[in-house]
């Protein structure tokens, strides 16, 4: 059982909001493509929610736990404040953690389409030994998982229920590796 101690994850997202008491530990590599700039600070709260549940600090009464509460999160924001973006700022994202630092990249977002340029990202990323893990969806299609979650090279990640179950919005079918 691992606590994540010198794990990089590099949440591709809407950015993530720094402090509080129950904080994640980032990492100053970070980077907003949709500002072009330095601060990845979320204006959404997706990417901030993602990140607690990767790296949540643990142990100091607030709160709860990320899963990896010991590894440190690469903020990248790649999504505007209402949670849409464009597949070159993805793009962008990906090979960014890549090339700065990163041993996983965590994707909670996804489209019925994919494009050449995101999966040779991917492979860029795969070929680097970056594990890559992406939200299968969440509009409960049984026709298969979005895109990223769909390439080869990533990890397609679904929703299951309080029992086991699969949940009615999780994406499934072609491309799904596993539920949690």
């Amino acid at each position: 059982d691992s606590t994540g101690a010198g794990a990089v994850v590099a949440v591709i997202d809407t950015g993530v909001s720094d402090g509080g008491a129950d904080a994640v530990t980032l990492t100053g590599t970070g980077y907003d493509f949709v500002s072009n700039d330095s601060n990845p600070a979320d204006a959404n709260g997706h990417g901030t929610h993602v990140a607690g549940t990767v790296a949540q600090a643990t142990d100091n009464g607030t709160g709860v736990a990320g899963v990896a509460y010991d590894a440190e999160v690469m903020a990248v924001r790649v999504l505007n404040s209402r949670g849409t973006g464009t597949t070159s700022d993805i793009v962008d994202g990906i090979v960014h953690a890549a090339d700065n630092g990163a041993d996983v990249i965590n994707l909670s977002l996804g489209s019925s389409f994919g494009s050449s340029s995101q999966e040779s990202a991917i492979e860029y990323a795969a070929a680097a030994g970056l594990v890559i893990v992406a939200a299968a969806g969440n509009n409960g299609s049984s026709s298969g998982v979005l895109y990223p979650a769909r390439f080869d090279d990533v990890i397609a990640v679904g929703a299951t229920r309080y029992d086991d179950t699969l949940a009615y919005y999780s994406n499934h079918g072609t491309g799904l590796d596993v539920v949690a």
